[in-house]
């Protein structure tokens, strides 16, 4: 597998033709260098080599640096010069993206928490992170391709659907090719395998991948959560989990108006046998953890930005920020967001998909950010299986290979191995080049420090794409 770390720019990039233009505040390249040495010359050059070879320039002045060369005859390099300063710029980037940049860092192990953002009904990876250079992308899509102008640029070949404009502007990592290695492209049977962690089939598992990572660290009050209602993921054998549907369910255990304090008295005084006293009991848990939420929950409802812009997703992922900033032990966490599967309409349907997408993470992390958490949360998508890559008029059949996104402290830019579109398998479909445990096993052991064996038959080897 091979990792692409060249671009550190974490802001919306269209593909563009090589320019004079300097990038704006915040966005700093190595091909936005390499394009203004081209066309600034080497008045322009001289000035970028004196920024970065002057110890007493800030690198984060470097992103507002502007070199006028329009009152300047001074023609633009040709030849060797060319191919002298294209080797330069090598070196030039190095000192720059090795200097002091915006990156986080993650949190150590024990702290970090594990967002699971499911895009379930097979979400077509293509149209997440577009081959806009790919010229076979748009032979077999000619109507559903989404424009290269359009595109938000990762590199010359890849870049994130244009309605990602906020998390592209995150530190952000793509995960290309992953998928399964076998299966029928069942719905049902394919979320089972991404649920329990099987790729030949759930079969007689018990518990899921997110609970045997629980049972494996639990040490809180309420280790693995899911704020989409119950998932078999959540099946844990050990570990105190919870599962909540909406956000009023959140508000029974922290509201103190109205028969909220009367409900909360009732469930706690049931009486009448072993039964009675274990439902007492754990109401009086839920009780005591919505005591230890300090936010407002009344600020998540419909006028906010992560409910407006991301939707239900945006209600889960609010109920999740205000249960990791409350302290209690959460380490993993599952939401779902439906939709995907796109047989028809998909052009138009996967776009508001996307932007529900955008503003719910996007959200999800603002609120992180504020609480001082953005060191510990990593956000992952996960799928059952991507989208054929052959339209189907409006739409895309079942497919297998999709691309993942990781947003938070992860190593950025694109990992995996894209699956080859000229090169694809006997239904039509990309291959896997990164089956999805391997995936699984990232999460897990590079992330929250599991060995990938202690919960993965055969302990696939992770993409080591974290410090741990």
């Amino acid at each position: 597998m091979t990792s692409h770390h060249e671009n550190f720019d974490y802001g919306p990039r269209r593909p563009e033709a090589v320019t004079g233009d300097q990038p704006p505040p915040g966005l700093i390249t190595r091909r936005r260098i390499l394009q203004g040495l081209l066309a600034g010359g080497a008045v322009g050059y001289g000035a970028w080599r004196g920024l970065f070879d002057n110890p007493a320039v800030p690198v984060s002045d470097l992103a507002s640096a502007r070199v006028d060369t329009s009152v300047l005859e001074v023609a633009p390099p040709s030849g060797g010069v060319v191919e002298a300063l294209v080797a330069e710029v090598d070196d030039l980037w190095g000192k720059f993206a090795t200097s002091e940049t915006t990156l986080i860092t993650p949190a150590p192990v024990d702290q970090r928490v594990l967002v699971i953002v499911e895009l379930q009904g097979g979400n077509d990876g293509l149209s997440t992170v577009v081959p806009y250079a790919n010229g076979t992308y748009y032979d077999r899509r000619p109507n559903l391709a989404i424009a290269g102008e359009e595109v938000l640029a990762i590199d010359s070949e890849v870049g994130l659907n244009p309605q990602l404009v906020d998390l592209a502007q995150r530190q952000l990592a793509v995960v290309e090719g992953v998928g399964p290695t076998e299966g029928n492209l069942s719905h049902f049977e394919m979320e089972q395998r991404w649920y329990y962690g099987a790729p030949g089939g759930a079969g007689s598992r018990r518990t899921g991948f997110l609970a045997r990572i629980a049972d494996r660290i639990d040490g809180g009050r309420i280790t693995g959560l899911s704020v989409a209602g119950h998932t078999p993921m959540f099946n844990a054998a050990t570990a105190s989990t919870l599962a909540l549907n909406n956000l009023n369910q959140l508000k029974v255990l922290t509201k103190n108006d109205w028969i909220y304090p009367l409900y909360r008295s009732g469930m706690q005084s049931i009486t009448g046998g072993p039964v009675a006293a274990t439902l007492a009991e754990t109401w009086g848990d839920l009780f005591e953890i919505g005591r230890s939420i300090s936010g407002d929950i009344e600020r998540h409802d419909g006028d906010s930005a992560i409910v407006k812009n991301g939707g239900g997703l945006g209600r889960q992922l609010a109920m999740a920020a205000e249960m990791i900033k409350a302290d209690i032990g959460v380490r993993v966490v599952h939401a779902q967001m439906g939709g995907f599967d796109t047989h028809d309409g998909h052009r138009g349907r996967h776009e508001r998909l996307m932007g529900q997408l955008n503003g719910a993470v996007a959200g999800f992390l603002d609120l992180m950010d504020e609480a001082g958490l953005s060191d510990r949360v990593l956000v992952a998508t996960t799928s059952e299986f991507g989208r054929r890559v052959n339209e189907n008029s409006s739409g895309l059949d079942h497919g297998s290979a999709s691309s993942m996104l990781l947003l938070g402290p992860v190593e950025p830019g694109r990992h995996g191995e894209p699956s080859p579109l000229g090169d694809l398998d006997r239904r039509g479909n990309l291959k896997t080049t990164v089956p999805f445990e391997r995936y699984l096993a990232t999460l897990a052991q590079d992330w929250l420090g599991v060995e990938s064996g202690a919960v993965l038959d055969g302990a696939p080897t992770p993409l080591g794409l974290f410090q741990v």
